[in-house]
């Protein structure tokens, strides 16, 4: 009874210990503050996606001034958020690691009022323009369009529409899920131009983390990834229920019409229904270090190794897709080589067809009773006409006589004859 008590007790000191095993705490750094932007990451905690796999994660809005990204590489957060110019810091030799781009497109626009002032983008040479940082893309587009840093005047960001509209300057850079709201709340009519005119087409808001959290705990990158592109999902499928979750527990700098207007602009960054979410391509990276080597930002022949992450260099999981080929090759050709045979068949039935046919107009038979005259011989038609029987036969058959005389006939008509052949 003793050894029982004993073991019972082990057993639930041993569960007891697993239970209350502390789940693995990380930090992830926003690279602004609270709002739809972060939608994914709000849903993985609120849906418990991050606890499912051993997770507790903390986010940290970023301050105005500072480097989200420093925060990373200096250990105060495992995870970041940032933009494209990742590339830039894997240029200079920081050991950033792409996770996941969550934006396939990025939302950096320059907005101008719709005033005259400004009609394409060449007119903004001379011009004052607000920029933030981090907005290299937007200085790439001006160069591509020949328009210079030494020809527009570049001013701080003020992160607010107010310089554009009281034309304090003449554009501003801005995210298309976000400012234009302001100015389409206080009617002021605007244009929008993008790097994508001009080829530039960089990706968004990009997970990333640290070369040392890749190697060191490879396992918990992979479920903290994984955790989050969950949460996205989610995120996007259920946008009102996340715009009221933002607003009730994260932020109210903006309401929740403005979350609204971010969400559904922010979807068409993402999409969903064309690629899956967080999904990179080895390439897209490469078109970007190669814009910024054009603006002399980075080296000739930058190498992209050890900057994206090991699962997604491998690319996604295409077995199902090549299993279905399979599939569908093996049904093709099992129906052509059926319907080889069934031509052939098919020839084989009407030659044969035709075989028979032929043989068959070969053939005519007579059946039933034919009158014949017991003195004549000459046969009754079906008409009732009296002819002779090798002209009937010939009528009704493929026949055909020939005339010649038998030895009784021949003895009978020319006796004389028959001795003279003999001698």
């Amino acid at each position: 009874m003793i050894w029982c008590a004993t073991l019972v007790l082990g057993v639930l000191i041993s569960l007891s210990g697993v239970a209350a095993q502390p789940m693995d705490q990380v930090t992830l750094q926003l690279k602004w503050k609270h709002q739809f932007q972060f939608a994914g990451y709000y849903a993985a905690i609120e849906q418990g996606y991050y606890r499912e796999v051993g997770l507790e994660v903390k986010l940290r809005e970023a301050e105005l001034g500072e480097e989200p990204a420093d925060r990373v590489l200096s250990g105060d957060a495992e995870f970041g958020v940032a933009a494209s110019d990742l590339v830039l810091l894997h240029a200079r030799g920081k050991p950033v690691v792409v996770l996941a781009p969550i934006l396939q497109h990025s939302p950096l626009v320059l907005l101008t009022k719709a005033d005259g002032t400004v009609t394409s983008i060449h007119d903004l040479a001379g011009k004052k323009i607000m920029l933030e940082p981090h907005a290299e893309e937007l200085i790439a587009y001006l160069e591509f369009e020949d328009i210079t840093l030494d020809e527009i005047e570049v001013l701080p960001h003020s992160f607010s529409p107010e310089p554009l509209v009281k034309g304090e300057v003449a554009a501003m850079s801005a995210y298309s899920t976000d400012e234009p709201y302001w100015l389409e709340k206080a009617g002021v009519a605007y244009m929008e131009f993008t790097p994508r005119s001009s080829g530039i087409d960089f990706y968004g808001d990009t997970l990333f983390t640290t070369r040392e959290q890749v190697q060191l705990h490879p396992d918990r990158v992979a479920r903290f990834r994984a955790a989050s592109l969950k949460g996205w999902g989610y995120a996007l499928e259920h946008p009102e229920e996340m715009v009221e979750l933002i607003y009730r527990n994260y932020s109210q700098r903006h309401s929740r019409e403005h979350l609204w207007f971010e969400a559904e602009n922010f979807k068409r960054l993402v999409l969903p229904d064309v690629v899956e979410i967080g999904y990179q391509s080895p390439g897209r990276w490469q078109h970007i270090a190669d814009t910024y080597r054009r603006l002399g930002m980075v080296a000739d022949g930058l190498s992209l190794e050890g900057f994206l992450y090991e699962d997604e260099v491998k690319g996604p999981d295409l077995s199902r897709l090549y299993l279905a080929l399979t599939v569908a090759l093996v049904v093709m050709i099992t129906m052509a080589l059926v319907i080889g045979l069934l031509v052939r068949l098919n020839r084989k039935v009407r030659h044969q067809a035709k075989s028979l046919q032929s043989a068959l107009d070969e053939i005519k038979e007579l059946r039933g009773f034919i009158p014949i005259c017991a003195g004549c011989k000459k046969v009754r038609d079906d008409q009732g006409y009296w002819e002779q029987v090798e002209t009937y036969i010939e009528a009704h058959t493929r026949a055909e006589f020939t005339h010649c005389l038998c030895e009784p006939c021949m003895t009978r008509l020319y006796p004389k004859v028959i001795p003279d052949i003999e001698s």
